[in-house]
């Protein structure tokens, strides 16, 4: 049932701008869960954007994997940030800085422009990505809202609001995060019936993502589009007789009509896509195509680990808990209610209500079955669990409204008194798996946050040194800031100062890791350009180690003790074995969770009471060369 009263989700509302507020004010709060999202998306915009980085073989000339064209929406507010950061008073600068990364322990050199403060452009464009995700959150919710049901909307935001999921996944710069805010876009117009702008976005995210495999998830939104298009004004959706009956050619003509547009539509996104990544390959290249045809080959994606169904399971109860059961559980309940109810025809009402629910379906169907799992993977899947649990939450309610018309949760009477009853009921059913959730981001802000403060340490203090350094001296040779086995959480080339590289010291990973872009990019000149080569297989390549002598910063995840009970970390037997003369102090250090000396219950949760005795952190450690 839709409302008559101003949305409160509408653009501009104090709820909007509120919500806003809290997604990019909280975006920097989630840590970096994922090595793929640094290395290949944020490396190649730190590239576009500055000229160095850290280069992997998918945007290697000779694979050609991955689009340019995701990157540049955020290159472009990347540039419009540094121009307003370097205009900003430094006062106001460090007071945003602080805001959104919070305090440091070393200090901001006071002639470090607002532009080019790395880590801070870092959290804001962070922040950028946060809310546009709110604003497609907001459209999505607006559409709910009119269409669906008022109730509905409120708990999907509810839901969505809290959740752990959408905490880390909201700010993520990557595809599968992009594609849920996209998909969002498509489901609101998709439900106010405008079905040549929901597949407009729809294009936007299989074509200009780089990630073609989300087309399941706008099967629905085609297959309506055409099924409105040929028989929308002959019967209602689902059957309905409206008593207005065009020819048979009439009704093909309307849908060869939304074919022709929406096949120019997708000459017109790929045409543009294909001229941006000629102009960065070099030549006429299709990423969508190749990271398709890689994936489709058997066991391409598979040498990137493999884990079994429960991997998928595990998580979705970690992020959103009872929100993923009830979400999964919407469209089967809706269905068994309507056989219960010996078969109540489906109204416009009920397709708007089930078919945004169609496609986390067959995402599962598509997504739970590959061997290879990435938690990014769901991300697309997001939103609707959220609706999905509304939906649930509605069909529970309606159901008990029935069987037990004393508790007053609805009626033919639809006064205001029973309807913030029903909604407070809604609420109150979401409210424990809401506290859950929040415990949850908590525990991964808390636990897993060190990385980006201790590079961020390193920013200011290397900034620092670097500016105190004589003036005449060089600095066109490269200072190496070096790890070992954490190369995986390295934050991004953001976080080093200018002249600043990341090296890799020998570890016990075994597979293949990324080079320095050169600066020929991803044209076929970076070939014989480059130190080393790339390979499609993960086979280690020897030429990305440099001698731990090059280094002159250590970056290691010490363990409670310092290791001294077990192995040794890596980067400080290194450190150890430096035959050079100097020695190595220590710079910065963040506390870091020690999964393996923590319980259960306190890793996954932040759980206040008695975690001074449960929970088990190590050091998140910097070290610097002494000069």
């Amino acid at each position: 049932m839709a409302s008559s009263s101003p949305s409160p989700y509408r653009l501009g509302s104090a709820l909007s701008v509120l919500y806003l507020a809290y997604r990019a004010g909280t975006a920097n709060l989630a840590p970096l869960t994922d090595c793929d999202e640094v290395y290949n998306y944020w490396e190649p915009l730190h590239f576009v954007l500055r000229g160095t980085g850290m280069q992997t073989w998918e945007y290697a000339p000779e694979h050609a994997l991955r689009t340019y064209a995701y990157l540049l929406p955020t290159a472009g507010a990347a540039s419009i940030l540094r121009t307003v950061l370097d205009y900003v008073p430094s006062s106001l600068v460090r007071g945003l800085n602080a805001l959104l990364l919070g305090t440091t322990d070393a200090p901001i050199p006071p002639d470090l422009r607002g532009g080019d403060d790395g880590p801070l452009l870092f959290a804001c464009l962070r922040s950028f990505l946060s809310a546009s995700s709110c604003l497609s959150d907001l459209a999505f919710l607006d559409a709910i809202r009119d269409v669906v049901d008022p109730d509905v909307a409120l708990w999907t935001a509810f839901a969505g609001l809290f959740a752990a999921g959408n905490f880390h996944s909201h700010p993520a710069h990557l595809p599968s995060a992009t594609i849920a805010t996209l998909w969002k876009f498509s489901a609101a117009r998709q439900l106010r019936g405008d079905h040549r702008r929901a597949i407009a976005w729809g294009l936007v995210a299989v074509l200009a993502a780089g990630w073609p495999f989300c087309a399941a998830l706008f099967v629905p939104t085609g297959l309506i589009a055409m099924w409105d298009a040929g028989m929308g004004d002959y019967v209602d959706s689902w059957g309905k007789d409206r008593g207005n009956k065009r020819s048979s050619g009439a009704r093909w003509a309307s849908v060869g009509r939304l074919l022709l547009r929406t096949a120019t539509h997708a000459l017109i996104i790929q045409s543009i896509v294909m001229a941006i990544d000629c102009r960065c390959y070099g030549r006429i290249v299709s990423p969508t195509w190749n990271i398709f045809a890689y994936n489709a080959r058997s066991g391409g994606d598979e040498l990137y680990g493999v884990e079994p169904l429960s991997y998928y399971v595990k998580n979705l109860l970690l992020n959103f808990n009872a929100v993923a059961v009830l979400g999964l559980a919407s469209l089967p309940v809706v269905l068994l209610r309507r056989i219960g109810g010996r078969w109540v025809p489906f109204h416009r009402d009920d397709v708007a209500k089930f078919l945004p629910l169609v496609p986390m379906y067959l995402w599962t169907a598509a997504v739970f079955p590959r061997p290879h799992k990435e938690e990014r993977f769901l991300f697309p899947m997001y939103p609707m669990l959220c609706l999905g649990a509304a939906v649930t939450v509605k069909e529970v309610l309606d159901l008990a409204a029935k069987a037990l018309p004393s508790w007053r949760l609805g009626g033919r009477k639809r006064t205001m008194e029973k309807r913030k009853s029903r909604s407070l009921w809604g609420l109150a059913l979401l409210l424990p798996p809401a506290a859950v959730s929040v415990g949850r981001s908590m525990a991964l802000s808390d636990h897993y946050s060190a990385p980006v403060h201790v590079y961020r340490e390193l920013f200011y203090l290397a900034s620092a040194k670097d500016a105190a350094r004589d003036a005449t001296a060089s600095s066109d040779e490269a200072v190496y800031v070096c790890t070992a086995g954490e190369w995986h959480r390295f934050p991004s080339s953001f976080f080093l100062p200018p002249n600043h590289r990341l090296g890799f010291l020998k570890s016990s990973f075994g597979g293949q890791l990324p080079q320095p872009f050169t600066p020929f990019g991803s044209k076929e000149a970076s070939v014989g350009a480059r130190a080393g080569r790339f390979n499609d297989e993960n086979r280690e390549e020897p030429d990305r180690y440099v001698d731990v002598e090059r280094c002159s910063y250590v970056v290691e995840l010490v363990p409670p003790g310092g290791g001294g009970s077990g192995a040794v970390p890596e980067g400080l037997r290194y450190m150890k074995s430096d035959s050079s003369a100097s020695s190595w102090t220590r710079l910065a250090s963040r506390k870091y969770l020690d999964a393996e000396s923590t319980p259960f219950l306190h890793r996954v949760l932040y759980v206040p009471l008695g975690r001074d005795d449960k929970v088990a952190y190590g050091e998140y450690n910097l070290y610097g060369r002494d000069s």
